[in-house]
């Protein structure tokens, strides 16, 4: 994930083998960690300076997704955002 995916092919096969791992084990750390990471880049970017409303809106979908991996972290990036 960290050097990232040359082809939208690429893209696609880790996505398909994340579901899949999620789906056989249960193990959503893969999915909390995309979204926290996404989250933290934003609130980086944005030290010190108001969310414009669309932007808002994509990071607090970000949060709702994360909210069904787990709600307590949804709730503190919820904090932060709004």
């Amino acid at each position: 994930m960290v050097q990232g995916f040359q082809t939208p092919e690429e893209y696609q096969a880790y996505k398909e083998l994340k579901e899949h791992y999620e789906e056989v084990t249960g193990d959503y750390s893969f999915s909390k960690r995309e979204l926290t990471s996404q989250l933290e880049i934003a609130l980086q970017n944005h030290r010190g300076v108001d969310f414009e409303e669309h932007e808002k809106e994509e990071y607090l979908d970000l949060v709702q997704k994360l909210e069904e991996f787990d709600s307590s972290l949804a709730t503190h990036y919820r904090q932060l955002i709004d």
